[in-house]
């Protein structure tokens, strides 16, 4: 039974932390940005380890969607509103469609992988449903979306932090200074 359930396991995890952080304002913790990044390219890396060695036409849309991804979550986070409190307290609103964005691409890139691999497991052997040519470009193309989500990820969250180093230097600037013993 479980072993019906394991191609699903990785993109229901995928799915739950991209939503479960994407739709709500959160505190900016500036000594953890680095964590969901790295818990995503993880991911990632997996699917695209299963995906087995990409040839030069593959590397080169693979690079053409990290470069994309990466400009792109550079300026989306320059038009983020961060506030700061007097608490010290840094607070974000990510944008619903930066959220959506990555989700589908997670949902993407499985759902090619199932759709030509035949649908669930079935017993006896499984007719292929792609031309191999089509099977390679479909991967190529849903896996340089994955790419892209990443990148776009990791540029975001080197900008934030880039931009909570004003934040929170203004808020240390403001604080009494603390009595001498």
């Amino acid at each position: 039974m479980l072993k019906e359930f394991a191609p699903y396991i990785a993109p229901a995890l995928a799915l739950f932390f991209i939503v479960r952080r994407g739709f709500r304002t959160r505190r900016v913790k500036a000594n953890r940005l680095w964590a969901y990044p790295i818990v995503l390219t993880v991911m990632a890396g997996i699917v695209l380890w299963r995906s087995g060695v990409p040839g030069a036409e593959a590397i080169a849309i693979y690079a053409a969607a990290i470069a994309a991804g990466a400009v792109l979550g550079w300026f989306t986070t320059q038009h983020l509103e961060l506030t700061l409190d007097d608490s010290g307290t840094i607070m974000s609103k990510p944008t619903p469609f930066g959220t959506l964005l990555t989700a589908a691409v997670f949902v993407a890139r499985f759902a090619a992988e199932f759709y030509m691999n035949g649908g669930p497991p079935r017993p006896g052997p499984q007719p292929p449903n792609f031309h191999p040519t089509a099977h390679g470009l479909l991967l190529w193309l849903t896996n340089a979306g994955l790419l892209f989500a990443v990148a776009r990820l990791i540029a975001q969250q080197a900008h934030m932090w880039i931009r909570t180093r004003p934040l929170l230097e203004q808020h240390s600037a403001r604080q009494p200074p603390s009595p001498q013993a």
